[in-house]
């Protein structure tokens, strides 16, 4: 035998591989256990505290003619007391029987168990438990435990084949020697090459780095980190961390997290599995399910809401198609977020990213040409890229078209080139999640693009008959779901209206700005009185109530640590702010960010204000610094005025009010009594409606002819027309101020 060591030695070291391997393969598993019996402790500790405030008394709703008062009067307060308490104990009561002690337990039980499954786990940054930080350890590790047993798969395969029945046949060889003289040389021989092949197996470098791989894994596993590195990592990575949770207490049937789609078309979604091995990251329930709509329906609209992470269900697709075999898409999206997209394919996917914009487009487009991969590029560039110059053979699997209402008009050159476009590919996703701005013709417009018979039946009947028709006709097209509806343990969102009352200087600026007759200039009358160059002083901030205001504002986020994003429409607006926030907060402001700064530059301002430690602000322009980017960052949002697209405004918040954010956010509206801001927001008020009533929901709830209203026509018609709002909000503050007299 040429082996180096002996035969028993050689399968004791394969013995000891397998149960290594078995233990890292179950690894995640065992920490997903571990993770659900710690929820269930979290979610049992809430429920109690909450019960403990519920009055005994209560119970009297939850079973009738049930005896309280004996057990009042022996000091049974609450609920939640009740319910951890043994019934065979509540009988030494006076007036307390076996079975009103059992009926009694049984019901706070009852409710015990129903708190339970409503509790909602929020992470709390600033008590910071240590249930919560033993459960955001587990979360890490199970999540860390799933990618490498996956990138470990295939070597463990080939490592399973490798070894395949040899220990057995090497098992002879391990006999004592007067037991190996009774076997015959066939037996012995077969032996011996089988102890060979093994220790040769195991001398291999792959078979040494999948032992280490695994001890290392379940050591780790098994490791304690400091709380403070801990929440760090949770207040990082929010998003992914949450994801985990998701998985560990498991996906409800909820129809909102289905959209409230017909019954139909949910059966053909679920029918479908996706392939998630190209993904990194982890899916949510309602974010599988809007991947799977993707594929099945083909050309579809995702609407969801601000914040509940449609790039990362669009790159859930891509993986899909790519592990199919279906490794060419195009990406197309505003400038402003190219460099975020590139940055999201590769942190949460591994497939190839090439942007098709900027200097290297044409090389960049060529490699796309030749091996496929993501191709991103912006809707001026996709023009100038040629559908027919794709090699035969390369055909687009899916085009996604992000922030896709900036083609809701089909004569723009941006439209026809998406037309284009959309017409040799597979598959067309819309992302957006402000599909309706104005009006329903511009949703409508965007079906034409993707389901023209769709489109038809929303013109001929559903915008007549009302939003539940509507939601009916486009629910083969279109999939919406609301932060409310699917991110329970999202951190709250908590908005004011700043209400402040006119400086003398404000007060003579907006008379000035209604004389001129500029709307804009009234806008922004109340910053009019401290331009940036004369912000030097706290002094001179106190001249302008709203700019006095936001530095309240910031100085109490500086002092809790928090950051603050202010925007504005405009730019000089944003000058004036930023200086009186310097005054506040020196060397920790950033931006202004508005629209003539490149995408790079962008991103470079919200990692600066990401990395900043302690109170810092970003000032930014509302239709810059509101589409594309991710601001979790900060948890203060301040409107230095009221917008005329409530979408507008809702995109704002949302890029910090979104999956990923760990603290409640605050969002101030600044205003200023008995000027444009209060005229603006009664006139929006019933702007809003309409909107929510078409696109907040993506099918019926209620398909009955009774729940249809026709009145809803009423409603299309009134849709705000900005100019002429505009005017009749100048003439009656004219009015107002004395300088019409009729």
């Amino acid at each position: 035998m040429n082996a180096s060591r002996s035969p028993k030695e050689v399968l004791a070291d394969v013995e000891r591989l397998e149960r290594t391997v078995h233990q890292f393969e179950s690894l995640p598993e065992h920490l997903l256990s571990a993770a659900q019996t710690m929820v269930s402790e979290i979610r049992r500790a809430s429920a109690l505290e909450q019960l403990d405030s519920v009055p005994v008394a209560r119970l009297r709703e939850v079973v009738r003619g049930l005896r309280l008062d004996p057990l009042e009067q022996a000091g049974y307060d609450t609920v939640g007391e009740l319910a951890v308490e043994e019934p065979w104990l509540l009988t030494a009561i006076p007036g307390i029987g076996d079975e009103t002690a059992r009926r009694a337990v049984a019901a706070a039980r009852e409710v015990l168990a129903e708190a339970e499954r409503s509790t909602v786990i929020r992470f709390d940054m600033e008590r910071r438990p240590s249930a919560h930080t033993e459960l955001l350890v587990l979360l890490r590790a199970v999540h860390t435990a799933r990618r490498a047993v996956d990138a470990a798969t295939p070597t463990i395969l080939r490592a399973r084949t490798s070894i395949g029945v040899l220990p057995q046949v090497a098992a002879p060889a391990t006999r004592s020697w007067v037991r190996r003289l009774f076997l015959g040389s066939a037996v012995k021989n077969a032996a011996r090459d089988a102890v060979e092949q093994l220790e040769t197996f195991l001398s291999q470098p792959d078979t040494r780095a999948l032992a280490e791989l695994a001890s290392v894994n379940i050591s780790s596993s098994r490791a304690t980190r400091p709380a403070a590195e801990v929440w760090q990592d949770y207040a990082n990575n929010a998003a992914e961390l949450l994801g985990v949770l998701a998985t560990v207490t498991g996906s409800h049937d909820d129809p909102a997290a289905r959209g409230f789609l017909p019954a139909d078309i949910v059966e053909r979604v679920e029918g479908l599995t996706l392939d998630t091995t190209k993904l990194k990251a982890s899916l949510r329930g309602y974010q599988a399910f809007g991947a799977k709509y993707a594929l099945v329906q083909r050309r579809t609209i995702l609407g969801d809401e601000m914040g509940l992470g449609k790039t990362v269900e669009a790159l859930a697709v891509l993986c899909h198609l790519s592990a199919t075999g279906h490794d060419t898409a195009l990406v197309v999206c505003p400038a402003s977020v190219v460099a975020n997209w590139r940055t999201e394919v590769r942190r949460h996917t591994t497939l190839t990213a090439r942007v098709l914009h900027g200097p290297e487009r044409d090389t960049e487009l060529d490699a796309w040409h030749r091996q496929g991969g993501i191709g991103i590029t912006t809707f001026d560039a996709l023009r100038r890229i040629d559908p027919s110059q794709l090699p035969p053979g390369r055909r687009v699997a899916m085009l996604i078209v992000d922030e896709a209402h900036y083609v809701k008009n089909p004569t723009t050159h941006r439209s026809r080139a998406v037309a284009t476009w959309g017409a040799v590919s597979d598959r067309v996703l819309f992302l957006t999640g402000t599909p309706m701005e104005n009006r329903v013709s511009e949703f409508q417009a965007l079906l034409q693009h993707l389901q023209p018979a769709v489109a038809a039946r929303i013109s001929s009947t559903a915008a007549l008959a009302g939003s539940s028709a509507f939601q009916a006709a486009v629910a083969p097209a279109y999939l919406r779901r609301n932060q409310l509806d699917v991110l329970d343990e999202l951190p709250d969102l908590i908005q004011s209206l700043d209400w402040n009352e006119c400086t003398p200087d404000d007060l003579a600026a907006y008379g000035r700005a209604v004389m001129s007759r500029s709307f804009m200039a009234m806008r922004r009358a109340a910053y009019a009185s401290v331009p940036a160059d004369q912000a030097r002083s706290m002094n001179d901030v106190e001249r302008s109530a709203k700019l006095a205001r936001l530095v309240d504002i910031a100085e109490e986020a500086a002092a809790d640590g928090l950051k603050l994003v202010v925007f504005s429409y405009f730019r000089d607006v944003l000058d004036t702010a930023r200086a009186a926030l310097s005054l506040a907060l020196p060397g920790a402001v950033y931006g202004p960010l508005h629209g003539g700064v490149n995408p790079t530059d962008r991103q470079h301002m919200v990692d600066a204000l990401t990395r900043h430690t302690g109170g810092a602000a970003l000032v930014a322009q509302i239709e810059a610094g509101g589409v594309g980017l991710n601001i979790q960052a900060a948890s203060v949002v301040v409107l230095c005025e009221p917008q005329w697209k409530p979408t507008v405004e809702a995109q704002a918040i949302a890029r910090c009010h979104r999956m990923g954010q760990v603290r409640r956010v605050q969002v101030h509206r600044l205003l200023l009594e008995d000027t444009v801001d209060q005229r603006m927001l009664e006139v929006l008020a019933g702007k809003q409606d309409l909107i929510e009533q078409y696109v907040k929901d993506s099918a019926i709830k209620n398909a009955s002819q009774a729940a249809i209203d026709v009145s809803d026509l009423t409603e299309v018609s009134r849709i705000i027309d900005e100019a002429r709002a505009e005017t009749t909000i100048l003439e009656a503050e004219r009015r107002r101020l004395g300088l019409d007299t009729h």
